[in-house]
């Protein structure tokens, strides 16, 4: 964890604690277990697109 004088942008913190707490944006949860249990995906698949996406959107920033 940085200090508070090493925090350079807004998210830092919770971009740091992200993958202990998950998103804070309950959509995403609900999706990826829509897409999991309803069609019947594997979690690893569903994590591929989320990964492949992300990928694409820093490609393109």
């Amino acid at each position: 964890m940085k200090s508070d004088k090493d925090v350079g942008h807004p998210d830092q913190r919770a971009v740091d604690d992200w993958f202990l707490y998950g998103p804070k944006n309950a959509d995403i949860e609900n999706l990826v277990r829509e897409l999991t249990l309803n069609p019947g995906l594997p979690l690893a698949h569903v994590e591929g697109e989320i990964v492949a996406s992300l990928g694409k959107l820093l490609a393109t920033t």
